[in-house]
């Protein structure tokens, strides 16, 4: 009784080795990705630039755990990320422009007319759009677009990714997941998140509350 007591308390024991070697995997692959990642000229100041740096970083990393169907993506040899109301995010990505995610060449344009949607599979909303967010998140419904954003209450109104900002993943003085996931929108496009991404973000299924404004 002891022996088998002693066995499952061991396995117990591996799996949260496992799943904790997992995630310092992911963070050691962002950072290094981070340092190797082109310099570029900013007019901006420096932090915000280092904070648009590593949001293109984890969009850029993110799309290596996502996996859209065939007929999506077999027609061409390259994914189309389209940028609409966050050109300091398009700066940060642009030197990414022509790197290949998975056998397919990375390209990044800024989103200006809607028919710029087409045949883009991923698609970022910037934060200061949310009286449009709604309307952009229609034209791809159905669609496999990978549908991104860091505005508060995005994928709780039908986006599939929400990147935290700082004061969310360090809430409390603890530190929290960095994305959240609305794993049913995600499916409704015929998408697939890999399951070693899902387990260090925050998954809901739908929700049909409208994207708000933050609170000050």
């Amino acid at each position: 009784m002891i022996c088998k007591l002693l066995g499952v308390m061991n396995i117990a024991i591996m799996n949260i080795a496992i799943r904790k070697i997992t995630r310092s995997l992911f963070c050691l692959f962002l950072i290094l990705s981070f340092i190797i990642m082109p310099r570029v000229s900013f007019s901006y100041d420096d932090q915000n630039a280092s904070t648009h740096k590593i949001r293109a970083l984890y969009l850029y990393n993110f799309l290596l755990f996502v996996d859209w169907p065939k007929t999506a993506d077999s027609h061409s040899n390259t994914l189309k990320v389209v940028i609409y109301g966050d050109p300091h995010l398009y700066e940060a990505l642009k030197p990414m422009n022509g790197r290949m995610i998975r056998g397919k060449k990375l390209t990044v344009d800024f989103l200006i007319k809607s028919k710029d949607l087409d045949q883009c599979q991923v698609l970022f909303v910037g934060d200061g759009e949310k009286t449009v967010a709604g309307e952009l998140l229609k034209k791809v419904h159905g669609k496999p677009v990978l549908t991104v954003s860091d505005m508060e209450g995005f994928v709780q109104s039908g986006g599939m990714v929400g990147f935290k900002n700082r004061a969310d993943v360090l809430e409390n003085g603890k530190k929290q997941k960095r994305f959240i996931i609305n794993l049913s929108a995600v499916r409704k496009s015929h998408l697939k998140i890999r399951s070693r991404l899902l387990r260090i973000s925050d998954v809901i299924y739908d929700d049909t509350r409208p994207v708000t404004s933050k609170q000050p």
